[in-house]
């Protein structure tokens, strides 16, 4: 363990990706006006953080090249060596959150000079369970991974050794061994709060529940009880961990085994909206809902070998994009406009707009364009371009062409 001498406060870092963080902030800064809360959040201009001078000038720096990442990370007065980490955790994070995980590592350049940072740290936005990322009607923020996360804290070790208390306010995190990949993360954690299954929203919930986070961590705390949210809107899915008392969860969950029986037969269900002969009429209730936490369940338990996780991954992802089809078909749609009208026109075929179709009228017209396509020789450029977009895009529902922040 690394020791961080006598530095514990109960000054909070709250990065959130969704916006209403302020909010969330503001929680907490009302449960204890004494300590200090920090926000960071999404810039006003997409990868873009401020800076300033030694003489106190504003600068502005860019985030999409790897130029404007240097340029930034010099303002940090790190070894060149240390800055050359830095650099990279910060490349690593995809599109529009390059900014949020730069303010991050604004704050604890204090601690790799010296200095003290919040030994509390939320990291607050929509997740899957490796991800947050923000959306919301008008608002699309970027996805800031663990694996991001995981880098620029291996990058500046002092300060993750400084974080002892760790609030995930976001759902399907709360599994056994997702809290383990996050708590490899700070070396010297007292405790973890999370949530096994779906966390509630800004106003929905999560103000109340970070209130008693912040008084449930506040002092020297090393232990905490699962049932903290007892009364509260989805306090039933807490899940902490604590050095003292080890994981813990708020309820008692179905066993390993009837969680395998549950997802093998839950498969057909899974096909009939795959296929599209079936319609999500609630994101949240229903059969495939029921489908998805069962594979949550899975993910988050210890005894489920490493050598299933990838499979169980692809179909947690895969299951989470079907239950939010009318969103990724729009954001689809939108993203892709003059590709489809480019590829569908090569091949002399009527242009669909995916975003007005079913997942099931969808999938006879993705068939027609690959049909067509193989007809054809030479098969036309745009239509080739396409092609890959729409099969492992939005036929199979493969996350590398259809981001969680299009959820």
């Amino acid at each position: 363990m690394t020791s961080v001498g006598p530095r514990r406060n109960d000054d909070t870092l709250v990065l959130g990706m969704n916006p209403h963080t302020q909010a969330e902030a503001e929680a907490i800064q009302k449960s204890n006006p004494r300590a200090r809360v920090t926000t960071l959040q999404d810039a006003a201009q997409n990868d873009q953080v401020r800076t300033r001078d030694p003489d106190g000038a504003m600068r502005i720096h860019g985030l999409r090249t790897e130029v404007g990442i240097r340029a930034f990370v010099a303002t940090l007065g790190l070894p060149f060596a240390q800055s050359q980490q830095v650099a990279a955790a910060i490349s690593s994070a995809g599109e529009d959150a390059r900014d949020e995980l730069a303010q991050l590592a604004q704050v604890w350049a204090r601690a790799e000079k010296g200095g003290v940072v919040p030994s509390r740290l939320v990291l607050s936005g929509h997740s899957g369970g490796s991800s947050l990322w923000g959306e919301e009607a008008g608002f699309t923020n970027g996805v800031l991974t663990r694996h991001s996360i995981a880098r620029l804290a291996a990058a500046m070790p002092r300060a993750a050794a400084q974080v002892e208390d760790l609030c995930i306010a976001a759902c399907y995190n709360g599994g056994e061994t997702t809290m383990e990949k996050w708590r490899a993360l700070f070396p010297n954690l007292q405790t973890m709060w999370a949530y096994d299954g779906s966390a509630p929203g800004t106003f929905s919930g999560a103000t109340a529940h970070l209130a008693r986070w912040e008084k449930a961590t506040r002092g020297e705390v090393d232990s905490l009880r699962s049932d903290l949210l007892r009364g509260l809107r989805k306090g039933d899915n807490l899940a902490v961990w604590s050095r003292r008392d080890g994981y813990q969860s708020a309820t008692v969950s179905a066993s390993t085994a009837d969680l395998r029986a549950r997802h093998a037969a839950a498969r057909a269900t899974f096909e009939r909206y795959f296929r599209g002969d079936e319609q999500v009429r609630d994101t949240q209730r229903g059969p495939l809902r029921e489908h998805y936490n069962t594979i949550q369940a899975l993910l988050g338990r210890p005894e489920v070998p490493a050598s299933e996780h990838v499979g169980l991954e692809r179909a947690r992802d895969q299951t989470l994009r079907l239950l939010f089809y009318g969103n990724v078909a729009t954001h689809f749609q939108e993203t892709h406009r003059s590709g489809i009208r480019r590829g569908f026109a090569a091949l002399g075929l009527n242009v669909p707009d995916f975003s007005r179709l079913g997942r099931g009228e969808a999938l006879v017209v993705i068939q027609s364009f690959k049909a067509e396509l193989a007809r054809r020789n030479p098969p036309p450029v745009e239509a080739q371009r396409l092609l890959p977009l729409l099969t492992e895009g939005l036929r199979d529902l493969q996350r590398s062409y259809i981001p969680d922040n299009w959820l």
